[in-house]
Formats: structure tokens, C-alpha cells, sequence
């Protein structure tokens, strides 16, 4: 396909736009995939980059991809991202003619593009009085409500006292959905089906929604059960010209957070996308917008569509309407700010095939999602896939910490057709290699390969109703593949480090004992691993009732080539110390090699509350000498702009805190020490 095809209507430009000034530097107020993003497009265009970055990004692509790179402050976005005016000063320091400010931090900030004109740089974003009036969702519901497009009944939030928001989510009704009134991405949001969770709900969403955006105003909205999520792209320049770019939909959501988005959808007729396309434009024109946009719907059941709220910004998933058009956004974006036209009117797009992107994220399908953090150990990604787009911010031997969002990259495939685009990435899914941090990428894989989704039937729900089939576990099949690849690595490992051993005949003993084992865990199930040596090259690997035939082809440091059972597959390996990570176009594993001996364990009269993951102490809600009943939070964590709060696992005595407020912490650290109460009664 040949993108950005579409701009080539651009050819003959009106004589006012001749007068535009051009960029001759941008600063990009961003970091990661859309930092990249945006600095690719601006050196096809000719401008310089300038990138800002905080401590724990010193080294990260963006900084050295830019032509410069400014430093903003330490690692929390609060003390970096988020500091207007060590952004304005870096742009004033680099000489920048303009700012893009990508997606989420200051993106939607209304006083940062206010900033931005008082410092004469240009904003590229709509002008501040559009992102004040969309920005904030509630005052979007009125604008939307006067322009003529139905809106979700709910609450626009006039009120931020606790007591009359929890009044107000009853008498809407439950379900409930608590929404952060600025931002975006799943953030800030609460979905209450009891009056029992209303108050945990709107503190817990007005924190994520301060500690994400700086501002913790909430909004309330009924909550429509088997909806669809649809986003019309809308795109204006200043002299009143205002399209739209068809449709996206983004129904796949965890949390509130999309997790895949496709164009066209498959929900979405002929009559209802042009609907949805003049509802969007409606809206746009009600507050003269330019610039990028998303304007967000819900799609019933019954087919009726409601407003939900605009996004002031470029969206994380812009490829796919980019794949589908053939058009490059920041590009247009860029030339809008300088002060060009629309180069195409609503008549000139159109759409070729399908396309869809998955979102891989760093954290633990089998453990609730929890963000991962650790080293990337090896990054490997498909590049031989007509079609196939990927996004991203991170390279091998980056660390992933706690501080910004768990998105690692964005994998876009486009086909002539749904189906093909669906298969087509999924196989790139399984053909990417991630090590040394934890990924979802094998539930995107089952996601996509859904008997469900493959027909298009999903909905907001989706994934929370079909979580169980969702996440894999790994079967006795493929935990026995995994398990003799790791033996047969290990084995070649000690061999090819150990002259004596090398010098002797394979399988050498000089005793009758038993065969050779190793105890190997695998998604915290242990079990012991036996082989026997056939010849060099050659060994039978024994787990529980399995028996594989092992013949080793090729090996290296970084990985093995194996026949097993008379296939040959080549298996990528890293290593963390005792942990393993394997990978294959079979999928992926994370294997802990177990110590010999188990260690001795203490008796003890304590219950301990440990970290589930790695993040920062955010609020310590108990003190010593409390009594906690079970289920009582302890503690809340935060960790990559998500909150998880710890509860108690027995009821009894708070005996000791083990941390302070914002303190960081590890998976497994220890945080509450607990006197179960029936150990008080002995």
C-alpha cells in the first residue's frame, strides 16, 4: 500500500497558504512511541527536533533519536511531563518555533497551549478555548447537547463534593460509570454496580485522575451494558474547513483502557457511519475546532448512539485511520499549525481495506495485569510482513520502570479485508519476541484468534466476560515443550563452558545413581525436570508423564535450534539469574530454574501483606495497633498511572508497617505485618 497517498492532492495550493510561515524546529512535549512518532514525520518534513526528557528517560530512544535533548526534571511526571514551564523554557532555550505536544501529559491542557501563545510558540493542537470547552467532558456534554447529538444521561459534575457525587450516582441509577472529567486513556475511571463501592470508587478515580492529568474533577455517566465503543477522527484547519476521516472501533477494552482498535467497524453500516461522520463534524463546527480530534461515541445495543466526550489531541491508535486513508496526521497536523489548508474535502476520502492494531503493554495477564518492570533483554520484531506497522519507544537493554504508562509498542496490520488483517497480526504477535519483562502479548493472540471476535460480535464487556478463555495458562503439552528446550539449553550451556566436560563422552557416569534433574517452576508451579544423555548431541527429557526425544541442532548464548519428537523449531533464550525467557513462534515462557534444596522456613504468628507488584507506596490506610477485618485495604500502590490497593489476606492486629509513603518497592517486598486473630486467642 502506498501510504499518504491521499496528501498528493495537495499539489496546487491556494495563494493564501502560500504566505504560511514553515517550522524550521519543533519540540515534542512527549516521550516514548509518540515522541518517536512525531520526530520520524518531522525529518521527512525538513525541521529539526528538540526532545525533552526526565531522569529516568536520559537515555531513552527519544532523546538520542532528536536532534537535541533537554532535560525537565526527575522521574515522576508530576516533576517533569507535566511542568509547563520547564517545557516553555526548554522550547525558549532550543529556539523552537512550535510544540506537539503527542498524547496524554499536557496534551488536553488548556493552559499549557495558553502558555504556549503568551511564549509566541505555536501549539500544535486546537486553539486553548477548544480544549477548555472539549477538554473537560462535561462541559463537551453541554456543547453536544446544544449542537443537536445525543448524549449518555449521567451528571456533568458541577458539584465535586463526595457527599452530592455519591447522591447523584444513585439517583442516575446504577451501573454507574465515574469518569475523570480532563484526560484520557481509561484513566480516572470507575465503573460502580453497588452502592457499597461508590465512595472507594470516586477517590480512587479522583487520585488516578490528579496524579494523571492534575486534576481530580470527576463526572458521572449511565452506564449502557453491551455497548459499543465508536470514535469518529475529525480533522479542521483555521479557515473553517472541517472533515471527518471515518470511523474507529475501539470496543476491546481492560480497565477501561483500549486494547484493540480496527477501521471500519464491523458494527458500523453505510447510513450509520455517515450519521456518526455529521454528528462529529456537528460538534466540531459548534466551537469552530482545528487541528486533530476524536470525537467518542457509545453504539447500543438498539443501534442508537450517544456522545461520551472529544479528545482534544492525536489518539494512540491514529495509525489505523492512517493505514486505512493514506494519510500521515502529524504530518497534516504540522501543516495546519503552520497555517496551511486542508489539502482534500469530505468528498475526496475514502478508505482502502482494514486494519487494526493490537496495544502491547508491559504487565502480567496472569496475575491480574499488574504492570512489569525489569530489563529488556532482547527486543525482536517481524519485519518481513507486507502491511504490517509497529510503533515504539523502547529497545533492548532499556529498563521499564514504574513511573509512565506499561504501553511497549503498537503492531498495526492492514489487509484488503478484516479476516486478513486479523490473521496477519496475530502471526506478527507470535513471531514478536519480548524478554526480560512481562508482556500480554499471548493474550492479544487469544484475543484476536476469539471465535467471537473473529465474527465481530464484541462489546465494552468483552474481555472482563471472557477473561478465563482469554489468558493462557500454558497446557501440559507446552509446558513439557518449553521445559526440555531449557534442559537441552542448559545442558550445551555446561558443556560448552566446561572443557573437562566437553572432553568427556556424552552421558558419562561413574556412578549408578539416578538420572539427572533439575527443578523447574513454571507460572508458580514447580515441578522436577529429568533427562538421560544419548549421545552428544542427542538426550530423552522426562516431565511428569511426557517423554521427549531432544536433538540438539545448533546452540548459542542467545538461544538453540532443536528437534523434538522429529520437528525442528529454533527457540530464542535470555537469562535474569534464575529466570528463563524462552521464546518461539509457538509463543513465549518465563521459567524460574528452582534452588536444589528448598530453603528452611520459620514458624511464625505473623500474616504478612507483600507487594503484588513493583510501584510506589501511595497511601498507607492503616496504623499499628488497628484491628482489620478480611478484605480491608492496607495499602494502595501505584505504579505505570494505575492503583492497587492491598487488603488484608486474615483478620487481626496491625503488629508493624514496614514502609512509608512513597517508598518504592519490588514484587514480593514485605509491607504489613498482620497478628492473625486466631493467634491472638491462643
Amino acid at each position: 500500500m502506498n501510504l499518504f497517498r491521499v496528501q498528493a492532492l495537495a499539489c496546487v495550493l491556494e495563494p493564501d497558504v502560500m504566505k504560511s510561515d514553515s517550522f524550521r524546529t519543533i519540540l515534542v512535549a512527549n516521550r516514548g512511541e509518540i515522541a518517536l512518532r512525531v520526530i520520524r514525520t518531522c525529518r521527512a518534513m525538513g525541521i529539526s527536533t528538540v526532545a525533552v526528557y526526565s531522569d529516568a528517560d536520559a537515555s531513552a530512544p527519544h532523546s538520542h533519536l532528536a536532534d537535541e535533548a533537554i532535560r525537565i526534571g526527575p522521574s515522576p511526571s508530576r516533576e517533569s511531563y507535566l511542568r509547563i514551564d520547564r517545557i516553555i523554557e526548554a522550547a525558549r532555550r532550543s529556539g523552537a518555533d512550535a510544540i506537539h505536544p503527542g498524547y496524554g501529559f499536557l496534551s488536553e491542557n488548556s493552559d499549557f497551549a495558553t502558555a504556549c501563545e503568551e511564549a509566541d510558540i505555536v501549539f500544535i493542537g486546537p486553539a486553548p478555548e477548544s480544549i477548555r470547552k472539549m477538554g473537560a467532558k462535561s462541559s463537551a456534554r453541554r456543547i453536544a447537547a446544544a449542537a443537536g447529538v445525543p448524549i449518555v444521561p449521567g451528571d456533568n459534575g458541577d458539584v465535586q463534593r463526595l457527599d452530592h457525587l455519591r447522591e447523584r450516582t444513585l439517583a442516575i441509577g446504577l451501573p454507574v460509570l465515574v469518569k475523570a472529567s480532563l484526560g484520557g486513556g481509561g484513566k480516572g475511571m470507575r465503573v460502580v454496580r453497588a452502592a457499597g463501592e461508590i465512595d472507594e470508587a470516586l477517590e480512587s478515580a479522583r487520585r488516578e485522575a490528579e496524579s494523571a492529568f492534575g486534576d481530580g474533577a470527576l463526572l458521572l455517566e449511565s452506564y449502557i451494558e453491551g455497548a459499543r465503543h465508536i470514535e469518529v477522527q475529525i480533522l479542521g484547519d483555521r479557515y473553517g474547513n472541517l472533515v471527518h476521516l471515518f470511523e474507529r472501533d475501539c470496543s476491546l477494552q481492560r480497565r477501561h483502557q483500549k486494547v484493540i482498535e480496527e477501521s471500519p467497524s464491523p458494527a458500523v453500516t453505510p447510513e450509520l457511519r455517515t450519521r456518526l461522520g455529521e454528528a462529529a463534524v456537528a460538534l466540531g463546527r459548534a466551537i469552530g475546532y482545528f487541528n486533530a480530534g476524536t470525537v467518542e461515541f457509545i453504539l447500543a445495543p438498539s443501534g442508537e448512539f450517544f456522545f461520551i466526550e472529544v479528545n482534544t489531541r492525536l489518539q494512540v491508535e491514529h495509525p489505523v485511520t492512517e493505514m486505512i486513508t493514506g494519510l500521515d496526521l502529524v504530518r497534516l497536523q504540522i501543516e495546519i499549525a503552520e497555517g496551511k489548508r486542508l489539502p482534500f474535502a469530505q468528498s475526496d476520502l475514502r478508505t482502502f481495506g482494514h486494519a487494526i492494531e493490537a496495544r502491547l503493554y508491559a504487565e502480567d495477564p496472569l496475575n491480574g495485569f499488574l504492570p512489569s518492570t525489569g530489563t529488556v533483554r532482547e527486543w525482536a520484531i517481524p519485519e518481513t510482513i507486507e502491511g504490517l506497522r509497529i510503533e515504539t519507544g523502547i529497545e533492548k537493554g532499556m529498563q521499564i520502570g514504574i513511573y509512565y504508562d506499561p504501553l511497549l509498542a503498537k503492531l498495526i496490520a492492514h489487509g484488503p479485508d478484516r479476516d486478513a488483517s486479523l490473521r496477519k497480526l496475530a502471526y506478527a504477535l507470535r513471531c514478536l519476541s519480548v524478554q526480560g519483562v512481562q508482556t500480554n502479548c499471548g493474550f492479544l493472540i487469544g484475543l484476536l484468534e476469539h471465535r467471537e471476535m473473529r465474527r465481530g460480535f464484541t462489546y465494552t464487556d468483552f474481555i472482563s466476560e471472557h477473561l478465563e478463555e482469554l489468558i493462557p495458562e500454558g497446557d501440559e503439552q507446552s509446558v513439557a515443550l518449553a521445559a526440555s528446550v531449557l534442559v537441552a539449553y542448559l545442558r550445551e550451556s555446561w558443556r560448552q563452558g566446561n572443557e573437562l566436560l566437553a572432553g568427556l563422552p556424552a552421558g558419562y557416569r561413574n556412578n549408578p545413581y539416578r538420572n539427572p534433574s533439575t527443578r523447574l517452576e513454571f507460572a508458580g508451579e514447580a515441578l522436577e525436570v529429568e533427562w538421560r544423555t544419548d549421545s552428544d548431541s542427542r538426550l530423552r527429557v522426562f516431565v511428569g508423564q511426557r517423554e521427549m526425544d531432544v536433538y540438539v541442532l545448533e546452540w548459542r548464548e542467545e538461544g538453540i535450534r532443536v528437534e523434538i519428537d522429529g520437528v525442528q523449531r529454533t527457540f530464542s533464550i535470555s537469562r535474569e539469574g534464575s529466570r528463563f525467557h524462552i521464546h518461539s513462534s509457538l509463543g513465549s515462557w518465563s521459567v524460574n530454574q528452582l534452588p536444589r534444596f528448598p530453603e528452611r522456613v520459620g514458624n511464625t504468628d505473623l500474616e504478612m501483606a507483600n507487594a503484588p507488584m513493583p510501584g510506589q507506596v501511595l497511601k498507607i490506610l492503616v496504623r499499628t495497633g488497628q484491628h482489620v477485618e478480611v478484605g480491608e485495604a492496607l495499602v494502595t500502590l501505584e505504579a505505570m498511572k494505575m492503583e492497587q490497593t492491598i487488603r488484608a489476606s486474615t483478620a487481626g492486629v496491625v503488629e508493624a508497617i514496614l514502609v512509608r509513603t512513597g517508598d518504592l518497592v519490588s514484587p514480593g517486598d514485605l509491607l504489613i505485618h498482620i497478628t492473625a486473630a486466631t493467634r491472638q486467642k491462643e
